[in-house]
């Protein structure tokens, strides 16, 4: 009777956070296409370096130095090649993603938690200034 229809209301519940994408899950949706979009760039510069390594390219010196440059500015993939494994830099990205989510999110509890600060320090100004209005006191 009533108690199979109690655990059907149950499996048909969406809790209000499950309603749709939250702003985290489409900051990690657009990461994700950039890092799509930067391996197909890699690809690219990874076969240009081919083709100009056996030979059926001549070799661009200024764009070779913009290539080792960009290399230059991912520490984390040249650990990989020297190491022969992308496993520790792998663990070191995701260690310093979380860190900066953590510091992310920091930021937003101070930046709230200013705001809350100023609001209150408005507040009790307007207030302490009414208190010593004279007006104040006739009504």
């Amino acid at each position: 009777g009533s108690g199979s229809n109690k655990r059907d209301d149950k499996k048909d519940f969406q809790p209000t956070f499950a309603r749709g994408p939250s702003e985290l899950e489409m900051q990690l949706d657009s990461l994700q296409s950039s890092i799509r979009s930067m391996n197909v760039r890699m690809a690219v510069l990874l076969e240009f370096l081919q083709t100009v390594e056996k030979g059926e390219l001549p070799p661009d010196n200024a764009l070779l130095r913009s290539i080792d440059g960009l290399l230059q500015q991912l520490p984390l993939v040249l650990a990989a090649l020297k190491e022969g494994s992308a496993a520790k830099p792998l663990v070191e990205l995701e260690n310093d993603y979380t860190d900066t989510m953590l510091l992310s999110y920091l930021a937003a509890v101070a930046k709230t938690a200013k705001s809350v600060h100023v609001y209150s320090e408005k507040f009790r100004g307007a207030f302490e200034s009414g208190k010593s209005d004279p007006r104040r006191t006739m009504f």
